[in-house]
């Protein structure tokens, strides 16, 4: 869970009603399910819900805390039009596509600003951004630049500037090599590919995304009050959002927002080639007083609800008959589904309000048979030297090795979780392109859940597979554990010829079991190890685990 450091004097400057008392500062950090770790002048703070990125600093706390004493606002409203313009080159769209920017204008930035403004960009980019991957962040003087910005991607040893810290220019590979940084973010830069470069209109460098900034212009100091705000990634949303977090966070601290213009050379995600950054997010969701009463057990009055929503910090509301409708800030976008505002209606109504009910009926736990059967595979796995692993069930839709038919989810927070997996294989040849340092042979598996989807009827199934790695990894590797798998539980093993656009022709099969369709298994087709980075061929198998059980063990 992500942990934060916020200073106790930052904190009462951004949240005049913050209480002295820590255990009642502790009780409105639980409203935000976030924990005191230690109070004191320097607060550790460690928050429990990953879906809210904008709680990971000092100005989310802040702004939680304030709502929920009543001291809301509405953020990045009446925003000036944008007066400046980035332009995107077709180059970056195989590379890193999306950018997001912003300028900000205020008081000058003193030592506690900064800090929080470093620690919000390190803890934003680091998990929110996956260590920089989905997105990366770089603050700037503003007045050191000349607009419009180039957002493109060249060779790396076409370009030299001067890296952030550095006293001496080098070119991209020089940092990637020759910096502590750069070798840190190195494996973000494919090899032998073209590297993502900001740079302004008179030809100076801003950045190196995401590695590094420029000593020039990417050095924020104390004293500073022009910044320009830039955010790479290669998640749309992600990029988006984290962008307009920190607009907001710079707008609690007295700056005022001006957007920025954005040409792409294609569309985006939202439709059209221009994007106007930051995003005002402001995801809308509605429910019933129906429901609300029958997840909650009450139903609160429409004065309750309202300071409910108030209190975390929604945008604007209605209530209009028997339908609440509302609005999140433009900080958030985590709502999916009208339970979503209900939750924040009982939090912001006040948890310790309910009544608590003892359970009506009493049964006995006991494992699922699935789950049984699921055991005993995994004790046979490990026998046949096979590691365990486990997987997120929510995927990318254009993962490779993914089969036709993957289910999207409507409103992702991430594109990088924007779907749910309908095969374990996808799954298992990413763990494959991240283990090529240690040594082979690599014998891998997986049991867990997948979403089929069968003309439109879903359905969740357990599925096994298995993925074998090494020099000399082929069908015969993945036939003999299935082979033996079948044999210790009694089932009888038959393949037949199988199509499957994943493997190789003709070394691929279908997995019949006691004569009933089970599964696939074949060798990967070297294009989908290609676009991975596998250097080592892989064989894989998968079929519904179902089709193990029940058979009698010799």
């Amino acid at each position: 869970m992500p942990k934060i450091e916020v200073a106790r004097r930052d904190l009462e400057r951004l949240c005049p009603s913050l209480p002295g008392d820590d255990a009642v500062l502790e009780e409105l950090l639980a409203s935000l399910k976030g924990e005191l770790k230690t109070g004191g002048e320097l607060l550790k703070i460690e928050l429990n819900d990953t879906n809210r990125p904008d709680l990971w600093c000092a100005e989310g706390v802040a702004r939680g805390i304030s709502a929920l004493n009543g001291y809301s606002r509405r953020y990045l409203v009446d925003l000036p039009e944008p007066s400046v313009r980035i332009e995107v080159d077709d180059s970056v769209t195989a590379v890193r596509p999306w950018i997001a920017a912003f300028k900000a204008s205020g008081p000058p930035i003193d030592e506690e600003a900064l800090a929080a403004l470093v620690a919000a960009q390190e803890k934003l980019a680091g998990s929110f951004g996956r260590n920089r991957k989905t997105a990366a962040i770089g603050f700037y003087r503003s007045g050191c630049i000349s607009f419009p910005v180039r957002y493109s991607a060249v060779p790396r040893d076409s370009v030299r500037f001067t890296p952030l810290g550095c006293d001496s220019e080098m070119t991209l590979s020089g940092v990637l090599s020759d910096t502590e940084t750069g070798r840190k973010y190195a494996h973000l830069v494919e090899e032998g590919a073209l590297c993502p470069l900001i740079s302004d209109s008179s030809g100076s460098v801003l950045s190196f995304p995401p590695v590094i900034n420029s000593e020039g212009t990417g050095r924020v100091s104390v004293g500073d009050r022009d910044l320009f705000c830039e955010v790479t990634g290669t998640d749309w949303n992600t990029v988006g959002l984290t962008a307009s977090i920190l607009a907001c966070n710079l707008e609690d601290r007295g700056f005022r927002i001006e957007p920025v213009e954005i040409g792409y050379p294609r569309e985006t995600p939202d439709g059209g080639s221009v994007s106007i950054t930051p995003r005002r997010f402001c995801d809308t969701l509605s429910t019933t007083r129906e429901r609300i009463s029958t997840v909650l057990g009450i139903l609160p009055d429409d004065a309750a609800i309202e300071r409910s929503l108030a209190g975390m910090g929604w945008d604007s509301w209605t209530i209009d008959g028997a339908v609440v409708e509302a609005r999140m800030p433009p900080y958030r976008h985590d709502g999916m589904h009208e339970v979503d505002l209900i939750e924040d209606i009982a939090v912001g109504y006040g948890l310790n309000r309910f009544e608590p009910l003892m359970p009506e009926g009493y049964t006995i736990g006991a494992s699922a048979a699935i789950e049984d059967l699921a055991d005993a595979v995994r004790i046979m796995l490990a026998g046949a030297g096979c590691e365990e692993v486990l997987l997120p069930i929510l995927t990318s839709e254009g993962r490779p090795g993914t089969p036709p038919g993957i289910v999207r989810i409507e409103n992702p927070m991430t594109l990088e979780y924007g779907a749910v997996r309908n095969s374990l294989i996808p799954g298992l040849l990413g763990v494959e392109a991240v283990s090529s340092h240690t040594p082979y042979p690599h014998r891998v598996f997986e049991v867990g859940e997948v979403l089929e989807n069968g003309s439109g009827d879903l359905r969740t199934v357990v599925r096994l597979a298995v993925s074998i790695s090494g020099n000399d990894a082929g069908f015969g590797d993945v036939h003999s554990v299935i082979g033996l798998i079948c044999h210790g539980r009694g089932h009888s093993l038959a393949l037949t010829p199988s199509g499957d656009d994943r493997f190789i022709p003709g070394r691929s099969c279908t997995l019949m079991v006691d004569g009933r369709e089970a599964g696939v298994m074949g060798e990967v087709h070297p294009s989908i190890l290609d676009e991975l980075g596998i250097t080592r061929p892989v064989a894989a198998f998968e079929l519904d685990l179902e089709s193990l059980g029940g058979a009698v063990q010799g």
